[in-house]
């Protein structure tokens, strides 16, 4: 079975092709929609970070494949498992990845609440240019709400500081600024860190029916894309908010 896939669905607006390397996640995030989509429970899928069998080997035959067949579209690691939970860190499963798709000259992007964890692998990727290094942030103003809502995700304060770094060495940035909890808190997080930023995409929390129905959706979208526009970002707007 092929380790990368093509995503459907609300998944697709992020990647033609997609890399998950482990199964289950230990950030424990509480809006995560990863127990829905593999039908475990939450105590489960978030109780510790389960590498899939075989990983790189899976990982060199589907990247052997692509290779041959010429143009590759982007691959995105990853959509269920953040690529550098704590585990990672001794693992180093993600790092054995990296090292093949870079052998396989293939175009790959990855996508963590790690923080600077991804830094020790900054001697790979910030040298490859087709890469791009991207951080999911719901910004809170104080610790007490990030600590309720993603409870062993790297703090708000580690993920920005990894990104300024990632583009003070090189690299392509950008930010998957959902699911939006505090609408104000993603207007000053954008204000603050866009020098550091080549892209945004930006949605809305999806599977909390108290705060989707309290938040003027339309307003929100307003107000960012007439930021975004004024900063001359460039930005993609999930089709959950542009299609309100």
């Amino acid at each position: 079975m092929r380790i990368i896939y093509q995503p459907k669905g609300k998944a697709a607006e992020y990647a033609d092709l997609a890399l998950n390397i482990y199964k289950g996640c230990s950030h424990g995030c509480r809006y995560c929609y990863g127990p829905a989509a593999m039908r475990m429970s939450r105590s489960l899928f978030h109780a510790a970070a389960r590498p899939k069998n075989l990983v790189c080997g899976r990982v060199m035959a589907d990247a052997a494949r692509l290779s041959n067949k010429g143009k590759c579209p982007e691959i995105l690691l990853s959509f269920l498992g953040d690529p550098y939970q704590l585990e990672e860190t001794q693992l180093r499963l993600t790092r054995g990845v990296i090292r093949i798709l870079i052998k396989y000259d293939l175009p790959f992007t990855i996508l963590t609440k790690g923080g600077t964890r991804i830094m020790r692998d900054f001697d790979l990727l910030q040298w490859y240019d087709k890469f791009r290094f991207g951080t999911s942030l719901v910004w809170f103003c104080d610790d007490g709400n990030a600590g309720r809502w993603e409870p062993n995700a790297a703090s708000v304060e580690d993920r920005i500081r990894a990104i300024q770094k990632a583009k003070e060495a090189g690299m392509a940035t950008w930010v998957s600024l959902e699911p939006v909890i505090i609408p104000e808190h993603a207007i000053e997080l954008i204000k603050r860190i866009h020098p550091y930023v080549d892209h945004w995409k930006v949605g809305k929390i999806n599977h909390n029916k108290k705060i989707e129905q309290t938040v003027d959706w339309i307003l929100f979208r307003d107000r960012v894309e007439d930021l975004l526009g004024y900063l001359g970002a460039d930005f993609y707007i999930k089709k959950s908010l542009a299609d309100l």
